[in-house]
């Protein structure tokens, strides 16, 4: 903090972010969100979250269906286990995905991680990880593709896979 009341960066909000950000690395505290949360850290990213998100809302290619979902994920209201008991409509947050992968190979049902946007989303979820796997691999062997496909027959950089 001393250091950025010496700098003068805590005038200036983006600089001040800055400042705590590259205090957090130094301490090595950089797992956790600076602002609170780690939707609220992309929120206020510079360059590249609100203004994405302007662009992506205001798309008219983009169908609805994938806005609105967009919209409730920012607003926190994705109808998973913790939202719904936060309205009183379920007792149990428990990740209900986690409790069936979990009864399926006979593990304790006992401490499943709460059902979160962001667990499901994960590679956390024991139900979804599969699924979040697959998807993962998809996506890299599609960039990995399209690497090799805009290489130039001079270029000297080449890609080593275990594939």
């Amino acid at each position: 903090m001393v250091k950025v009341l010496q700098q003068n960066t805590w005038i200036d909000d983006r600089e001040f972010f800055k400042s705590c950000v590259r205090a957090r690395a130094e301490q090595g505290n950089i797992n956790q969100p600076a602002y609170g949360t780690w939707t609220a850290d992309f929120i206020l990213r510079q360059n590249e979250s609100r203004a994405f998100l302007g662009k992506c809302l205001n798309d008219p290619c983009v169908p609805w269906r994938h806005k609105r979902q967009e919209m409730m994920a920012i607003a926190g209201i994705i109808p998973v286990a913790k939202w719904i008991a936060k309205i009183k409509q379920r007792s149990d947050v428990s990740c209900r995905l986690c409790k069936r992968a979990r009864e399926e190979r006979g593990a304790s049902t006992e401490n499943a991680p709460e059902e979160t946007y962001g667990h499901i989303n994960g590679a956390f979820c024991d139900g979804m990880a599969t699924t979040v796997t697959a998807a993962h691999h998809f996506i890299w062997r599609h960039m990995y593709a399209s690497i090799q496909a805009a290489q130039t027959p001079t270029s000297k950089l080449r890609f080593v896979t275990p594939d």
